[in-house]
């Protein structure tokens, strides 16, 4: 997340050719820093349930991570 308190998941859904549901959580790393980044994923479900399991884990999570101003202090 680098040194801002800003954050941003993409929940990508699906349906299989079979109509089974698929989902992958993605977020970046801090791109303020003028350079390409690439997304991480940071998890994949296979139903709504656990689509709200990851983005509650992913939530909970965020406020242990090192931040700072949301605009980069200016």
């Amino acid at each position: 997340m680098g040194d801002h308190r800003g954050a941003a998941l993409l929940v990508r859904v699906w349906l299989e050719d079979a109509g089974d549901f698929r989902a992958r959580l993605l977020t970046l790393p801090d791109a303020t820093g003028g350079r390409a980044v690439e997304e991480t994923t940071v998890a994949v479900a296979s139903s709504p349930a656990a689509v709200l399991d990851a983005v509650r884990d992913w939530l909970e999570r965020l406020p242990h991570q090192a931040v700072g101003p949301p605009d980069g202090g200016q």
